[in-house]
């Protein structure tokens, strides 16, 4: 939504919010959907007196998709990625093995043109009881140095403390940078300070197929001692075009 207003409209198409939680888009929203009200308004939804979908710059559309279930995921490659594009692929906040999904997407469709993940919570237990191992590109490594028991319960965290959490997420945001392939791009982990009482989830990882936008890498190549604060000046720096995109 913040990208439909900072984005000129005449150099990308949409922007496209995929989620499995999305209604199917010629159904209502259920309960446990997500409420797409204040994206289409009476475009989707007539006891709604505004039309917000024609009000966004830049045009948002839903998707419903399981990035888990990889036919759900080759019907998206093929719908949104294929002969599409150039394509700026944003991925913020996605729990567990999704950031895992992220990175491959990005490395199997080379008309993403550009690639931002902002890693979440941990893989669960589950993938390190099976002695799974995860492979991104030419990169693997052992589900067990990354997976990590607990959860939020109640406003309250229950599970190892913090301090060890925080490597196992360093660890992760790592191996996930490992595994974007930049055989033809160029990549960066960033550490932007987002979380500062208690939190630690500030690895960013982008990427962005060559040629590089100059106007972008001259402000994520800065590097201020304990981690970025972006400015305002940063900020649209940074949302500079990388290309007609959607």
């Amino acid at each position: 939504m913040f990208l439909s207003e900072l984005l000129p409209p005449e150099r990308v198409e949409r922007c496209i919010l995929v989620d499995k939680q999305w209604p199917m888009h010629n159904l209502p929203p259920k309960q446990h959907h997500i409420n797409w009200s204040h994206i289409y308004g009476s475009f989707k939804d007539s006891s709604i007196p505004y039309n917000y979908y024609e009000s966004w710059p830049v045009k948002l559309n839903t998707s419903k998709v399981n990035l888990k279930n990889s036919k759900e995921v080759t019907n998206m490659e093929e719908r949104l990625f294929q002969n599409k594009g150039p394509i700026v692929l944003v991925a913020v906040h996605l729990c567990g093995t999704l950031s895992l999904r992220a990175v491959e997407i990005f490395n199997r469709n080379p008309e993403t043109k550009f690639f931002c993940l902002k890693p979440c919570c941990l893989p669960t237990m589950v993938h390190a009881k099976r002695d799974e191992i995860f492979k991104l590109g030419e990169h693997s490594f052992p589900a067990k140095e990354v997976c990590m028991a607990g959860k939020w319960k109640k406003g309250e965290w229950h599970g190892p403390p913090r301090t060890v959490t925080q490597k196992y997420f360093e660890r992760w945001a790592d191996h996930l940078y490992l595994g974007i392939d930049d055989r033809d791009a160029t990549k960066i982990k960033k550490t932007i300070m987002v979380q500062r009482f208690g939190g630690y989830q500030n690895e960013y990882l982008l990427a962005e197929r060559l040629p590089e936008t100059n106007s972008v890498w001259d402000v994520l190549q800065q590097s201020p001692e304990g981690g970025e604060e972006f400015n305002d000046d940063d900020v649209a720096n940074i949302c500079q075009p990388v290309g007609d995109s959607s």
